[in-house]
This record gives C-alpha cells, structure tokens and sequence, in this order.
C-alpha cells in the first residue's frame, strides 16, 4: 500500500522526518519497504495541449499528434488513445529525462518523426498504470514544469500490510498505527462527510434485498441525484496516481478516493440502468452471463455472490461491476453501494476468475461492519462535491444482524510475565489508549472494548501484543530462557529410530522423505481405493488431494524417478506418519516404516551384475528386525494385492500381531509404477514394533568344544513351509542346538508329485565338554521325529 505523506498529514500530525515515521512504523510490526520520492529521474517534462491527432500513415495502431508547449507546436508518434483533443498532458522534448525511459532524443516511427513522447504514469514513476497517457488537470498551464504541476517531490511510504490488519488498508488505519508509535494526534476528519441533501427519500428510490445472508452481511446504499460528468479535482487525481490508481471520472474516483482513505471498498451504479431500481444480492444460478466492466464476458458460478437487478447480475459482488449498470457521462443519478461480504466467498470467485482487483484484496481480508456508514458518507460526499449533485435524504441500511465489539480483559501481572518487562498499570493502559481500545482498570485487571475493525484481536494474548508493540520491542531486554540444568537427551523410541536409520544405511539403503499428500493414481497404482483415504477439503490439485494411508505410493514414485534418471539399483527406505479415515474429523495416525529396492546390482571386477529381488528385501528386513530387536518374530505365507502371489511374505510377531508385508510387486502393479519386472516393496507397522522391542541380547561366549555339523533331508508335502520345518527344528533340538538353516530344496520325480525335499544343516556344540557325534546323532533323529509328527515329512535317504 502506497501513503502519500502529505496526505496522511490531514488525519495524523506528522512528527519527524519520513525517515523517521518508517522506522518507527516498522518496529510496531506494520513494515514500510521503502520510501519513494515522487518526481525522481525526471526532468525538463513540461504541460503540452493537445491540438490535433491523426493517424498514422503507415501504422494501424500508432496516431500522430501535435501538441502545443508554449513556446512551439510539436509533431510526437504515440501508441495511446485514452487522450483528446484539447487535453493537457507530460510531454517529454528531446533533451529530456523519463525515469524509466531515460533521456528522450528525435527518432522515426515507421517513417514518420516524432519530436519527443507523451508519458504515462508509470513511465513517469508515479503509479503502475500504463494502459494510457497520464491526463493532467484542464487548470494545469501549458508550458509549465510538470513536478511544480504535479507537486512532486514528496515521500510516499510503500507498507506491507499484514493479512490479519485489515484496518490498516486505509489512510486512517495508517494513521492511528502512526498517533500510536509517535504520540502524535489523530485530526477530525468529520467535515469531510457533509454534503448537502434533496427533498428526495433514499427508502423511495431504490430498494435492497438480501436473500444470501451467509455472504453479505450488510449493504447500505445511498443515491447521489443531479450528478454532471468531469473529471475529479486535480489534487485527488494526483493523490489516486501517487497511491497507484488511474484517475477516471469524478464519480469512480470519489470512490477510490474514499476506498485510500476508509480502506472499504465501495461501487457506483448508474440508478436509471438498474432494472426496477431494485438490488438484490444472492447467489448466481447455473449459465448466468454478465459482462464485466473490463469487456470480457463472464459466466457466472452457483458459488459466486452477485449483485443483481429484477432481470439479471449487474456485479461480480465485491469484485468488479458490470458494464450494463457502470457510470457513463450520460449518468445523472448514482446509486453508491457500501456492503460488507463474506471473506471467503470473494476469495474464491476471485481466483475462479481470475480477477483481482483493490476491492477484492480487501474484502478478502475483512471490513468494518460497522465502518459502512463512515465509508458511504465520505464517498458521498466526494461525489457530491466534485460532480455538482446532491444526495438524497438517508440511506437503506440492511443490516439484520448488527457485530458489537468485543470486551476483553488483561491481566497486568499476565503482561509482565509474558513481556519480561516491569510496565506499571499506567503505562497498559497508555498504550491500548493510543490504539483507541478504550481500556479501563477494574478490579486489579484492564477492561478493553475492542473496536470491529480490529479484527486481529481476539485474546489477552493479543492485548499484549499490543502493548509490546507500542511500547517497542527494543524495550523487551534480552534474556535467556529459564529452565532445569538437565542437558537433553534422546527418548527411549527416538534412540531406537536412529539405531534403525544408521542400520538400514549402512546395509546399502538410502534415506526418502515423500510428501504425505498423494492422489487417486498414486493409489491405484497400490491397489488401494481412494475411499480409503483422508479428502482435504480444499486441495491445490487432484494429485495432492488426499492424506496418504500408506507410504508406498511416495516411495514408488521416488523410485521410478531414479530409474527413469539412470539405470542400475535402487534402495530405498522412508519412515513416516500415514492417515487413516476413522469417521471423526481428524484422521488415525500411524508410524511406519517401507523399504523399496529393485533394479540391477552394480558391476564389480569379481561378480557380474545381478538382479535384485524377494531376498534381497528380505535380507533388509531381517537388519531392521535385529536393529529394533525383535525376538521371535516369524515369516509366513500372505497373500495380498499388488504383491506377486508366490513372492511375497508377511512378517508376524510371536503372538499373531502381523507386523508387515514385504515381496515382489506383480507385473501389472510394476508396470503401473514405471518400476523393473522384479521389484520389491514392504511396508511395516513401525509404531507396534517400537513397543515390541527388547533390550540388545548379550553375545554368547565363545565355547573352548568344537561344535558337530550334521545335515538333514526330509520329503515333506508341498504346502509345508520352510519357516515351519526351522521352528519345529529348533524346538526339538534341545539347548545344544547351536544354530539351523535352510541349505536347500529339491522338487522332481524322486520325491513325488505334491512334495518337496527339505535340506538343513544343523550345528551342535556344548560349552562344556566335547561333543560325541553320536550324541548329536540323537538329537539329529529327535528332530527327523518331530518333523514326521508335525509335518508328515520322511527322512529321504
């Protein structure tokens, strides 16, 4: 927001330099970027007349005007057509300087020279309006310096309005911030909302109805008769260029005019274009047009609000005005809106079309319900004073359901404890005081009625906000945090999370993190529906809709990057939150860990490279296992999409708890995921392990006895599985079992159709004395036995 200085001195004394204001502004938190001063960069523009205008003989789209300066006329090419004959416009000779031009010389335009150019406002620094040439004052005097016609020279401060400061999008606004962190007094402005009136009744010449209370909360509408067109005083077109609008008429720049100062935006309606002198604000119905001030046609949304006659929209509410009701200089009655509508639904019908204009940004953030009468005063009153008509007597003011302002109390001893500053009672209540929150002490604490129009203050805590604000945050000494002596350390979960990172890593996998937004796709790719999964309300795009109920779909995507980048491997593990729907508004959360490894293992001088799969995951997953320490945890047969059917595990605790799935993707599920053939993904109940882990195991103390190594081979029926036969070997082999593993299985004609042979080998050893092969013998048949009972096996010969 731009702030003429000059102008903000009619509503606040201006103590110090403009330095001076911007630093003190800044440290209250209302930050001032930088300070522009008008009229840098030009020189030798004068006030030129514009006597006649022809077209250019070799250019559609160029004129060629002569312009008289005083001393000489001029011949100047120009690309612009918002000037007439007669007007009084910057001209820039050859010899002079434009800020953003540079120094302006003779040159030829299609063949035809031009002696200098005629400057628009953003040439000339003083605004962001390049669509015409500036139009100066009919008063202005040809031949005379532009910056002494103009008044320029002057700071204006460029603020940064925070989005939760509404209030301060205005003149006043500003200059309470400025009394506030000055002293300085704020000056009556009550004469500028006088005019004179009709022997007209607003109530008889229009009527106001609003049948969509959630997104209008207050319209007021007033009528300014006898209305004769013009342009507006050249003090206020000056004012609007500084503050970056283009001066238009006398009518729409009263309105900007008091939208710089109020901060509300307001919009005037030709009354005798509006059918049946009848606003009506509601929503708009399916396929409604309307054509925008701008000339671009509009097809209005059920969700926009509109502003409409008896037959059709003749606004986008809040947005921009239609040209069928627009004010034309054939316009002699006005019908000035000032309304208050709902923040969101501005919001979104402007980015639904793509329309952002000074009224949108404000009442995106929020008006002053009950600044509306302030507001349509002072812009009557403009209009009335610069276009020569008076206003009808009173307003319609529909307003159902009047906003009170807030009290709110604040604890001194509150304030002193959060501040860290020993402020007495007084100087509280001084500060809130200069801010106009009408503080008064009551029973050791400070009552505040808190205007409408601070919409940011909602606590204590917002109160001593503010009296931090004012008194300066350079006051607030510097201290550090109080607290125990005890220095930080790491929970019990968060050093198991670390033992598991740094395992992981250092058996080859590399660390994803993955966003936790994911889309329909991404979850078909799993097999997974999307009614499975948390919708956000208000997603930016289809493909980061959903809250994602399993890390695999980031991961695979992840994946699928690195090998469309390079070939070879891929090894990769995430851990991370995912989101359950459970039919509450906020959604389960879980900890979880995947892993994703595929693709062909680098080419080393001693091996060639292989492919990577089931047992490559599941070497990984048994290093987890070990990491966390998870006893007696078991590998079982599973079955579940997108896993291959012959290629895949589940991962059990000791009590049936399943704690995972890991395995092969099947082909269509790979192809999906743009992942090789053989790709392997596992994901794991993380949160559930962490409470399943154990403390690390002691090593076991190397024994003096050699130990006894013997194998054995059992048929077995095809569906028993390998786990199975280890656990039941385990159990029979008594305390000297050392260790038992898996060395091979054979299927053919030996075994017999629908059985298989069995392989393991089997280490004996005890920790005090030699091992006779014999006894290991027995503790080898034992085994053989109890795989006969439990499994139907036969020791195969």
């Amino acid at each position: 927001m731009k702030v003429p200085l000059s102008w903000l001195d009619e509503f606040v004394e201006i103590i110090g330099s403009p330095e001076e204001i911007a630093a003190r502004l800044t440290a209250t938190g209302m930050k001032v970027e930088k300070i522009n001063r008008t009229g840098e960069g030009i020189a030798g523009i004068i006030v030129g007349e514009v006597s006649e205008i022809a077209a250019h003989p070799n250019a559609d789209k160029l004129s060629v005007v002569k312009v008289r300066t005083g001393c000489m006329d001029i011949s100047v090419v120009c690309g612009a057509s918002n000037f007439s004959v007669g007007d009084k416009v910057p001209v820039a000779q050859p010899g002079s300087r434009v800020p953003k031009v540079g120094e302006i010389g003779r040159r030829k335009f299609r063949g035809v020279p031009s002696e200098g150019m005629l400057c628009s406002a953003s040439e000339l620094g003083l605004g962001e309006d390049h669509s015409g040439i500036l139009v100066l004052d009919s008063a202005a005097v040809v031949g005379s310096d532009l910056k002494q016609v103009l008044g320029l020279g002057e700071a204006v401060l460029e603020l940064e309005i925070n989005p939760n400061r509404p209030d301060a999008m205005g003149l006043i606004g500003v200059a309470r911030e400025v009394a506030a962190c000055t002293g300085a007094a704020l000056k009556d402005f009550g004469s500028m909302l006088k005019f004179d009136t009709s022997g007209s009744q607003t109530t008889e010449l229009v009527q106001v109805e609003i049948q969509d209370g959630a997104g209008c909360s207050r319209y007021m509408a007033r009528v300014i008769e006898g209305v004769a067109p013009g342009p507006a005083p050249a003090l206020a077109q000056q004012r609007l260029v500084l503050s970056g609008i283009r001066p238009i008429s006398a009518v729409v720049d009263a309105t900007n005019y008091a939208l710089l100062i109020t901060g509300h935006p307001q919009h005037p309606f030709d009354m005798d274009r509006v059918t049946g002198r009848r606003i009506v604000v509601r929503r708009a119905t399916q396929g409604e047009v309307m054509r925008s001030i701008d000339g671009v046609e509009r097809r209005m949304d059920p969700e926009d609000l509109v502003i409409a006659d008896e037959s059709a929209p003749i606004a986008l509410a809040g947005i921009m005005g239609g040209q069928d009701s627009e004010v034309t200089d054939q316009t002699s009655r006005v019908i000035l809106e000032t309304a208050v509508f709902d923040p969101r639904s501005i919001f979104r019908s402007s980015r639904r079309h793509g329309l952002r204009s000074e009224a949108s940004a404000r009442f995106e953030r929020g008006v002053d319900p009950n600044g509306v009468e302030t507001a349509s005063r002072l812009a009557t009153a403009l209009i009335a004073g610069w276009a020569g008509g008076p206003a009808a007597a009173g307003a319609v003011d529909v307003y159902p359901e009047p906003v009170k302002p807030e009290i709110i109390t604040m604890r001194p001893e509150r304030a002193r404890a959060l501040l860290g500053v020993d402020l007495s009672t007084e100087q509280m209540t001084d500060a809130l005081d200069r801010l106009g929150l009408d503080p008064h002490t009551a029973n050791g604490s400070i009552r505040t009625t808190v205007p409408t129009f601070r919409v940011d203050i909602k606590a204590e805590e917002d109160l001593i906000e503010e009296v931090a604000r004012v008194i300066g945050y350079d006051k607030i000494p510097t201290t550090l945090p109080a607290g125990s002596n005890r220095a930080g350390k790491l929970s019990g979960e968060e050093k198991l999370l670390r033992k598991l990172r740094r395992a992981l890593i250092g058996a080859g996998l590399f660390e994803a993190r993955t966003s936790s937004l994911v889309g329909p796709a991404d979850l078909q790719k799993i097999g997974v529906a999307s009614d499975r999964a948390t919708r956000l309300a208000n997603p930016l795009s289809l493909d980061e809709s959903l809250l994602r109920p399993s890390l695999l779909p980031g991961l695979l995507r992840s994946a699928a990057v690195n090998f469309s980048r390079r070939p070879g491997d891929v090894r990769l593990f995430e851990i991370g939150r995912t989101f359950h729907p459970n039919g509450v508004e906020a959604p389960t959360e879980k900890l979880r860990l995947a892993i994703a490894i595929g693709g062909l293992s680098p080419q080393q001088w001693y091996s060639p490279p292989r492919e990577l799969d089931f047992y490559d995951l599941k070497g990984a997953v048994e290093v987890m296992l070990r990491a966390l320490s998870v006893r007696d945890a078991s590998f079982e047969e599973c079955q579940e999409i997108p896993y291959h059917p012959t290629r895949v595990a589940g991962l059990f605790a000791p009590d049936g708890t399943r704690l995972g799935i890991f395995g092969e993707l099947e082909a269509q599920a790979a192809n999906r995921a743009s992942v090789p053939a053989r790709f392997g993904v596992g994901e794991f109940a993380l949160d559930v392990m962490l409470s399943l882990a154990g403390g690390p195991l002691p090593p076991p103390a190397p024994s003096r006895f050699p130990a006894v190594l013997l194998d054995l081979a059992v048929v077995v029926p095809e569906k028993v599985d390998a786990g199975s036969l280890l656990k039941t070997a385990e159990a029979a082999g008594g305390g000297l079992l050392e260790s038992v593993r898996l060395i091979d299985v054979y299927r053919g004609e030996q075994v017999g159709k629908g059985n298989k042979s069995v392989a393991i080998s089997m280490s004996f050893r005890s920790q005090e004395r030699t091992l006779g092969e014999a006894e290991a013998l027995e503790f080898r048949d034992a085994i053989a036995r109890a795989i006969g009972e439990r499994h139907g096996g036969k020791v195969r010969a």
